[in-house]
């Protein structure tokens, strides 16, 4: 039984489309995902809770107060450069973020890479990611907005503040969008 429960926890994070933990055998940046095509997340309702009181240090040296976000729709994409369901996701994500910034939406990205800053810059900066970025290598946003059950995962804040949704694994764009435009209007109405 022993044996078979790694290869059950693998089963289910392919099942998922979710990479585990950083570890020094993390796959290189040019490996691609065995699968055929992405495996969309599943889109998770969870009991409403405030956003955690942080302030957010970004790439470029601006801070984002998440308490202080109110009026927009936050769309908080815990990831890693060596996550193969994340860089498939990020495309996507920086689309959204481009079409429904002036809406109200903001993404941001939180890379809990170990080494920080010496990978997550040159990877960003190849891929244009066009939202801010954080980099969480000691886990202090990871462990607030916790537990992170694998990346690639989304956490959807209302612009009211609270928490409402989260998806673990590459987030449903196509599913997700007409939703998140329904949020931002009912929010434009208030």
């Amino acid at each position: 039984m022993r044996r078979l429960l790694p290869l059950l926890s693998l089963a289910l994070l392919l099942l998922l489309g979710a990479c585990g933990d950083d570890s020094d055998n993390a796959p290189s940046e040019s490996s691609s995902a065995t699968q055929s095509g992405p495996i969309p997340g599943k889109v998770q309702d969870v009991a409403p809770t405030p956003v955690p009181d942080l302030t957010l240090e970004t790439m470029d040296g601006s801070t984002i107060d998440l308490q202080a976000q109110e009026g927009r729709l936050l769309l908080v994409n815990f990831w890693a450069t060596w996550c193969a369901p994340c860089r498939e996701e990020i495309p996507a994500l920086k689309k959204l973020h481009t079409d429904l910034r002036a809406e109200g939406l903001r993404v941001i990205g939180v890379a809990l890479d170990r080494k920080g800053r010496e990978v997550v810059a040159p990877f960003a900066d190849k891929l244009g990611v066009n939202y801010p970025i954080v980099i969480d290598s000691e886990g202090t946003v990871e462990a607030e907005f916790g537990p992170i059950p694998g990346l690639p995962t989304t956490i959807l804040v209302t612009p009211e503040g609270q928490i409402t949704k989260q998806v673990v694994g590459i987030f449903p764009i196509d599913e997700m969008r007409s939703r998140i435009r329904a949020m931002l209007r009912a929010s434009d109405a208030t």
